[in-house]
Parts: C-alpha cells; sequence; structure tokens
C-alpha cells in the first residue's frame, strides 16, 4: 500500500513540474517582424499589414518561424487579418516600418506590442532583445 502511494505522489510531483514547464514557455516573448523577404539580412517592410513575410524570434534572437503573410494580398481588410493570423501565433510584440489604424488597433486588442522602426531584420531583433 505504501508503494503504490509512493507511485502516485511522484507520479502527481512529476506532472504539476511538467506543467509548471509548459506554463513557463508559454509566457516567453515571440517578436514578429513584418519582412520584405524570408532572410535574416531581409530589409523590415514599410507596412505591416502589407508585409510578404512574418519572420518570429524568441527573446534569444533564435528563428522560430518564417510566415509567408496570408494577408498581403487581399483587397481589404489586411490589418485586423494580419493582426489575427499574428495572435494565432502567439506573438507578443510585432516590429514594421509602420502599422496603419487598424492594424495597430487590432494589435492592441490583442495586447500585442508594436514597436515602428527600419533597417535589417536580425538587427532589430537583436536591439530588441537587448532592450528588454
Amino acid at each position: 500500500m505504501l508503494r503504490i502511494i509512493h507511485r502516485i505522489t511522484g507520479s502527481f510531483i512529476f506532472l504539476l513540474l511538467l506543467a509548471g514547464t509548459v506554463s513557463a514557455g508559454e509566457n516567453q516573448v515571440q517578436i514578429a517582424v513584418a519582412a520584405e523577404s524570408a532572410e535574416l539580412t531581409a530589409r523590415i517592410s514599410k507596412v505591416a499589414a502589407r508585409a510578404p513575410y512574418f519572420l518570429i524570434f524568441d527573446q534569444q534572437n533564435n528563428l522560430l518561424q518564417t510566415l509567408k503573410n496570408p494577408s498581403a494580398d487581399v483587397s481589404g481588410g489586411a490589418g485586423p487579418k494580419a493582426a489575427a493570423f499574428l495572435a494565432e501565433k502567439k506573438v507578443s510584440l510585432v516590429i514594421a516600418g509602420q502599422f496603419g489604424r487598424k492594424m495597430q488597433d487590432a494589435l492592441n486588442s490583442y495586447t500585442i506590442q508594436t514597436v515602428e522602426r527600419q533597417g535589417r531584420v536580425i538587427d532589430a531583433v537583436k536591439e530588441q532583445n537587448h532592450a528588454q
């Protein structure tokens, strides 16, 4: 009987630790950069909603994903659609040349921060992570 209690207790503690690890990973900042191409050295897109790509990074400057922007060529509502797409990807901050009012409002509704900047994608990510 004592063995069973130890096994159950041990399993329960393991599950609690595992759950804590998963939760901690979910709170990590993910940075999306609106980019003109899929490379780290790409230029930051001038307009976030119409960027051809979004490059997603973690706080250690690691590229996690390179995503085509599904809203880049839509005829209307690109900003809110791009914001919803980034929210689904668990992005915490978006860097772009500029944000239209509708995209800015949509990102704000998802509590996603924005930074306007120009230059190369990798330089912006490094500077942003260094500032945090």
